[in-house]
């Protein structure tokens, strides 16, 4: 795994930079990071979860010039450009259902997908549906829920567009709700304010909650910063 230096994961940018989405990296501390981008701005020691996913039908394909299917075009204008750099995707529906597949860029209408996750089976504008996110491009985790595929936490505050790291394996800060959470209870999302987490329940099983990790230094009060063992990777 690469290393990056404690500056790098404490300061965000307006520009990607040298990184890709998703990226993963090591300070010289042991701690692992991801690199992301903000859908919306998001407060410091924020626990963060993909931007929504999108499901759109009419999608068509097309081949480079090796024969490879490596675009999706859809006739509506209803992509934004670059969107969906190096995201994720699947074919949910339809003729072709099944294939996975990642995105190289996009423009308006096509998706650009990386020639080695080229599709097998061309698309039918009739019943093609695709599914498809940037797990890298996140935001604050929701209420009340769970379950959110939570990436990690930020260190730093991100402005909406903000390029930075966030924690996914190691000790770092996160806020607590309506609870004081004990020293070596695990969190988990799902708190009534967005960013904030949860003490976990023991009787909670893996598919009713998603354990973030446990804490080493307790809070002093609701909605009060506490640090954690984050383990989200």
């Amino acid at each position: 795994m690469d290393q990056i230096a404690f500056q790098n994961v404490y300061q965000t940018s307006t520009n990607r930079g040298t990184f890709n989405l998703g990226e993963r990296a090591m300070t010289p501390d042991g701690r692992e990071w991801q690199f992301t981008t903000a859908s919306e701005a998001i407060a410091n020691s924020s626990a963060v979860i993909p931007a929504a996913a999108v499901d759109t039908d009419l999608w068509s394909s097309s081949t480079d010039n090796q024969g490879r299917i490596v675009y999706t075009n859809r006739a509506a204008n209803s992509l934004t450009v670059g969107a969906y750099e190096f995201g994720i995707g699947v074919v949910n529906q339809g003729t072709g259902v099944g294939q996975t597949f990642k995105i190289r860029t996009n423009n308006a209408t096509q998706l650009t997908l990386y020639p080695e996750t080229a599709l097998g089976t061309a698309l039918a504008v009739a019943d093609s549906d695709l599914v498809y996110l940037v797990m890298s491009k996140v935001r604050p985790a929701a209420v009340t829920s769970k379950l959110q595929m939570c990436q990690g936490a930020n260190q730093v505050a991100f402005a909406s567009a903000d390029y930075g790291w966030i924690l996914t394996n190691g000790d770092g800060r996160g806020v607590v709700g309506n609870f004081t959470l004990v020293v070596g209870a695990g969190f988990t999302t799902g708190d009534d304010v967005v960013g904030q987490v949860q003490v976990s329940i023991i009787t909670e099983a893996p598919l009713t909650a998603q354990n973030l990790g446990y804490a080493i230094v307790a809070n002093d009060g609701a909605d009060q910063g506490f640090l954690g063992r984050w383990i989200t990777r």
